[in-house]
């Protein structure tokens, strides 16, 4: 069943890939531009129809007439022909190697092309000219290129020495221009090591201070300016508060960085922490619901961390008893809060606010009032039931125009559906 199109089709000057014409004996309905391919025996030929002529032109005539250097021959059967080009030059009969076809349609002798023969060696002071069949040497030693007339000879030289600079090659030879830098950090044990080298490794090393009361600030950790220095660890002997954070005995303190005056300058490793609550940030752990209202939460655990997501693969496949009592989430922005909404509920608000249909009878405009351009049109004829194709206009936000070239021999039917 061919798909019916009720206006001009155009691919934007896109190629059509695999297509082919309509193979048929008898020539369709006569319109201008048109074309089919005829199947009849003897002719199996594309063909136009010309208005002009008011007749039907093969797309398969041809004509080669005879040119001044090209001769064209045709052979084979009609709907098959076989086209021959021979060279027609006139003035003698080419052999390999010795003539070329001029652009004057003639045969003419190679060596008599300007410069093919002969060519000339020069070292910028000295030249020789090198004839057809003639060999050039290159040889020599000395640090020279010289050319020797009449011998046909060409001398090469390199230089003597090499000198590498900027560059040692242990084991090998030539002259050393560049330097050599010593690093003063050892890098082995037996190196010695330099008094900066040996103060900048150990800066920042944890350096245990004893306890620290938290309750009462002793020793005091949080008056500025004070000697503590990076490094400087303390741990903590009785509960309280440090710069606004709870410690707990256990609890360790590092020092980050000299004279410290804020908690930003400390690291501390907890090491008593309590049990969690619904107000108590603390140890805990998540498990699954098992009861049927709170079901459909997977929680694994894997190296200590939890994963949870949903689970809705585990419930239980079920229709609903009543659509009028079955609900889903969602969020109200409105009102600013999660509420749920019944399945028969928002199936008839959604097809009502998403999809609406229109019937007509030729080109016309339908108004959908979705106050958007991302809809979905799509056209049927309301007797064959068969899907139709037509221009389809987004003219505004709130309405979609459908053209027809010709009036369509049945009523349409426009189906409109609002996406997003």
């Amino acid at each position: 069943m061919a798909i019916p199109f009720l206006n001009n089709l155009d691919i934007s000057n896109n190629q059509l890939l695999n297509a082919k014409l309509q193979i048929t004996g008898t020539a369709p309905n006569a319109a201008a531009g048109q074309i089919y391919f005829d199947s009849t025996v003897g002719d199996e030929t594309a063909k136009y129809y010309s208005n002009v002529t008011d007749t039907w032109v093969s797309l398969k005539e041809y004509s080669f007439p005879t040119g001044t250097y090209v001769t064209g021959s045709v052979t084979g059967t009609f709907p098959k022909p076989i086209i021959t080009f021979d060279l027609n030059a006139i003035d003698g009969t080419p052999a390999a190697g010795e003539r070329y076809l001029t652009k004057t349609n003639k045969w003419a002798e190679i060596s008599a092309i300007p410069g093919t023969y002969t060519w000339t060696v020069s070292d910028g002071t000295n030249s020789t000219a090198v004839a057809s069949g003639e060999t050039v040497t290159f040889s020599g030693t000395a640090n020279e290129i010289e050319v020797l007339e009449g011998s046909r000879t060409v001398t090469i030289g390199l230089p003597n020495d090499v000198t590498i600079a900027n560059n040692l090659t242990v084991g090998g030879t030539g002259n050393f221009t560049g330097q050599v830098t010593i690093p003063i950090l050892p890098s082995a044990q037996t190196d010695a090591a330099s008094k900066d080298y040996v103060d900048n490794a150990v800066v920042g090393g944890l350096v245990y201070q004893g306890g620290y009361d938290a309750a009462t600030n002793t020793p005091d950790l949080t008056t500025s300016p004070n000697s503590i220095l990076k490094g400087w660890t303390y741990t903590v002997t009785a509960d309280g508060a440090f710069f606004g954070e709870q410690l707990r005995v256990g609890d360790v303190l590092i020092a980050e960085v000299n004279d410290p005056s804020a908690l930003t300058d400390w690291t501390t490793v907890q090491n008593n922490i309590d049990l969690a609550s619904l107000t108590q940030v603390g140890i805990g752990n998540v498990n699954e619901a098992t009861a049927a209202p709170l079901k459909g939460l997977s929680v694994t655990y894997a190296s200590g961390t939890a994963t949870a997501g949903l689970n809705i693969s585990g419930l239980t496949t079920q229709a609903p008893a009543n659509n009028a009592l079955a609900f889903i989430p969602f969020y109200d922005q409105q009102a600013g809060a999660n509420l749920k909404v019944g399945l028969s509920t928002l199936a008839g608000d959604l097809n009502e606010f998403t999809s609406k249909a229109f019937t007509i009878s030729d080109t016309d405009t339908i108004i959908h009032g979705y106050n958007t351009r991302d809809v979905i049109v799509q056209l049927y004829d309301t007797d064959t039931y068969e899907t139709v194709y037509a221009d389809v206009d987004r003219t505004s936000l709130t309405e979609v125009t459908i053209t027809f070239a010709t009036t369509p021999d049945n009523d349409v039917r426009v189906l409109v559906q609002k996406i997003g």
